[in-house]
Parts: structure tokens; C-alpha cells; sequence
């Protein structure tokens, strides 16, 4: 993150800049590192595989993710997905406890298996698997001897977890052991061995729809477009995963298969692929309430990480201009505003806009940032929106702006203007304010 700095002179408004940067960590990043996580499930989209440790820089119980570093980059992982720990002996320890057993996995043979408090047949009953569900193997432990027909069950107590964190003991009679990335735990008929086509569909890096109407509209938006979004097969894994920025899915499967309708049923889950065109394929699935999710997902020429690299260029360069434009703009009703360089400004003497539109307590000072677009329409008038985040404050404030030699002329827009990142209409009544050069005056 990068450093805050702050003009408060009294105690209390230290204490203020503090809890704020607490609270709103996730849009700060002003956290270090609160422990390590051990990686318990493989995630083949960060190239992770279980028993590899990251970082944890926060735990939001609000999204149920753990923020986490790699390749000095914060990525999000659900919090089953890691064994917290808070220390490298910790996690070390952790590592060594489930190290035989590192990246073996089970698919089950029973429907209905159940998964026990103990390692224990009449112990507590806490979750049953269906035939087919791909479960993780953490240990072996010792446990009460399985008998059916007076006679003892070949097998081992393995303490389990399944892909939504539940963990439990489960008896290894029923179910099926392999390595990762086995062939057998992708399995295909010989109609899917052959079929060109799914072979194609699991090897093609697919990204979610969207992508292609940003770069259709050249509104490249860097926060919804990462590597890391998108349709992952799993192919030798056994988990198909969907990524997007408000949703994390894992779906095991056993295998997949061509049905008569030509679409693709991952065996075992709920999951359902079918092609549309040649770069795009419909994903259905049953979501916990029993509702059918259609998504859609896309190939494309196009490298995301370079888009997203020139629209930050192009941003701070917008910002730089600013910079370059004055020192100071002044105003005789709305202040002082001054742009640092640094993506920071201060601004002073803004009490008319106060709490209307800044926050009461907000400060003078701050980060500025591009963050949306604006509409064709709208850019005959304007070149773009601005934003503000006072120290003091949790919230990003928007206005339209542009940039002349005789000044900065800025209109307040308020959030409900902006949908998936574009300002198309004006407030009714808009604020509108102007900023002069250094050494004139609004």
C-alpha cells in the first residue's frame, strides 16, 4: 500500500486515520501479513498445490476469503481452501503432519458415506458424501477396526475434508485413493478420449464474457479484468473451478461426458459445459438454493495483463497531466486543491461541500485515482471522472473533470450514475465547481 500521509495534529484524529485504515483494509491494503496459509486443496489457477504456504495479509469473515500474497500480488482464497497458521514453525508443522498423504485425493464409492467426529463408526455422524465426491486426504489416524460379517474391513481411518472445508474421519473401504493428477480421476469414454473438441475446450484459457465488451469499448477496467478470472476445467484435477470477482465456485467431478443434446455433464456435479460458437461456451449449475446460473465464457487473441497495463499507463498519465498543468488550483468557494504527483492530493477550504458531498471529518488530504469512464455523450464536455479518497474517510467520491490552462472544472456524480464502470448521465441538479490556476480564482 502505499504510505498514508496525513496532516492531524491531535491524538484523537491519529486514532480516527488508524481505525479507518483497520476497517477498510480489503480497499487499503494497509495490512501485514497476519500468518501463513497452508494450501489444503490444490488450485491450479495460482499454480498452488496443497501443502505450499502463502502469506495471509487479512481474513474477511464478510467474504469468506483469505487475502493472501504471491508474486507480490494480493489474490483471494476461500477460507476452507487454507489451514491458518500463525507462525513458519506452525506451518511447518502443519506441513510434516499431512506431508504422506500430500497430494493424494479419494473419490467415493458409497452414496451416502458419512464422515465421523471420530475415527469411530458410531461416532457423530457430521456430514454424508455422495458417490462419486472427490474428497481431500489429510492424515491417517488410529481408529476403532470397521467389522462387517464378524469379519474386520480391509482399510484405514483418514481424516478427509471435503471441497467446502467440511472435515471428518472416514473408513477407506469405500473410497477410491489416487494420486494427483492420475489420469483415472479425469476419465473419459472413448467417445471423449476422441472428441476433439472437449479436448479443445480443456486446454483453451477461458475468460468470463465481459472481457470482450471492454475491449470492444476500450474500457478496460483493471479491478474486473485479471488473469485470474474466468471457466478452469480442472483437467487432471478433478475440480472445475469458477472465478469471478464476487464468486468462487469448485465443482468435483469424476469425469466428463457427451450427452445426447451434445453438451458436456461433469459426472458427479451439478456442472453442464455447452458450446456456443467457437469462442464461447455456456456454463450451467444448480446453485444452493436449487436455482439453474447460465455463464458465459470466452477465448480470446488478446493478452489481459497487457490490456490492463496500458489502460494503468494510460491513467497515470491522465494524472500526470494534472500535475503538470498547475502546482495549486484555487477557488474562492470550494478551496484549495492541490495534486502531489504519487496518485495523492490535498485539498483545503472545501466546508461548503461538507457533509453534503465530503464526509465531516474527512481531512485535507488524501488519494486520487481514475477508476471509471464516461459515455461518448459525455465526452464532448468532459475527459473523464476523477476520484477522491480522503485519509479520513472509507469512501471514494467521483466527479467529472476537465483540464484547461485556465483551470479544473469538476461535477460531483453520485455512485448510483455509475453502472459496470461507466458514468452515462448527470445528476439533475449538478454541483459543478471550478478550480483557477495558481495565482487566479473561480
Amino acid at each position: 500500500m502505499k504510505k498514508l500521509h496525513h496532516f492531524y495534529n491531535t491524538a484523537s484524529a491519529v486514532f480516527i486515520l488508524a481505525l479507518s485504515c483497520f476497517v477498510i483494509f480489503t480497499i487499503t491494503g494497509c495490512s501485514k501479513k497476519i500468518g501463513y496459509g497452508v494450501v489444503n486443496w490444490s488450485i491450479p489457477e495460482y499454480n498452488l498445490t496443497a501443502s505450499d504456504v502463502v502469506p495471509i495479509l487479512v481474513r474477511s469473515n464478510i467474504s469468506k476469503v483469505y487475502i493472501a500474497e504471491l508474486n507480490n500480488q494480493k489474490i483471494e482464497i476461500p477460507l476452507w481452501q487454507l489451514t491458518f497458521c500463525s507462525s513458519k514453525r506452525e506451518a511447518e508443522a502443519y506441513i510434516k503432519k499431512t506431508s504422506e498423504y500430500r497430494s493424494v485425493y479419494a473419490a467415493v464409492k458409497l452414496d451416502g458415506l458419512p464422515l465421523r467426529s471420530t475415527p469411530d463408526n458410531t461416532g457423530k455422524q457430521v456430514y454424508r458424501l455422495r458417490e462419486s465426491q472427490i474428497v481431500k486426504v489429510l492424515w491417517k489416524g488410529e481408529g476403532t477396526p470397521v467389522v462387517a460379517r464378524d469379519k474386520p474391513l480391509e482399510g484405514d481411518w483418514l481424516y478427509v475434508m471435503t471441497n467446502d472445508g467440511t472435515r471428518g474421519w472416514c473408513f477407506s473401504y469405500n473410497l477410491f485413493t489416487y494420486d494427483e493428477g492420475e489420469p483415472s480421476v479425469a476419465r473419459q469414454t472413448t467417445e471423449t478420449a476422441a472428441d476433439e473438441i472437449l479436448t479443445s475446450i480443456l486446454k483453451s484459457r477461458w475468460y468470463p464474457e465481459y472481457y470482450r465488451d471492454m475491449i470492444r469499448k476500450k474500457q478496460i477496467d483493471p479491478e474486473r479484468m485479471t488473469e485470474n478470472f474466468g471457466f478452469f476445467p480442472g483437467e487432471g484435477t478433478g475440480i472445475a473451478r469458477i472465478m469471478l470477482k464476487d464468486e468462487q465456485l469448485a465443482f468435483s467431478y469424476t469425469g466428463i461426458i457427451k450427452n445426447r443434446m451434445g453438451a458436456y455433464q461433469f459426472e458427479g456435479s451439478p456442472l453442464l459445459l455447452q458450446i456456443r460458437d467457437s469462442d464461447t461456451i455456456a456454463v450451467n449449475y444448480t446453485d444452493g438454493k436449487g436455482r439453474v446460473q447460465i455463464l458465459y465464457f470466452i477465448t480470446l487473441k488478446e493478452d489481459p495483463r497487457e490490456l490492463v497495463q496500458a489502460e494503468v499507463e494510460r491513467r497515470n498519465v491522465a494524472l500526470q497531466t494534472l500535475v503538470t498543468t498547475s502546482p495549486v488550483f484555487n477557488s474562492v468557494n470550494y478551496g484549495v486543491l492541490q495534486f502531489l504527483g504519487g496518485e495523492r492530493f490535498r485539498w483545503s477550504g472545501y466546508q461548503v461541500l461538507s457533509p453534503t458531498i465530503i464526509p465531516k471529518g474527512a481531512g485535507d488530504s488524501g488519494s486520487v485515482a481514475i477508476r471509471y469512464f464516461i459515455s461518448a455523450k459525455l465526452k464532448t464536455e468532459y475527459m473523464g471522472i476523477l476520484s477522491f479518497k480522503f485519509d479520513g474517510s472509507a469512501d471514494w467520491i467521483d466527479f467529472f473533470y476537465t483540464v484547461s490552462k485556465q483551470g479544473v472544472k469538476l461535477e460531483y456524480v453520485q455512485p448510483e450514475n455509475i453502472t459496470d464502470g461507466v458514468a452515462a448521465v448527470r445528476n439533475l441538479n449538478p454541483v459543478i465547481l471550478f478550480f483557477g490556476t495558481e495565482g487566479t480564482e473561480d
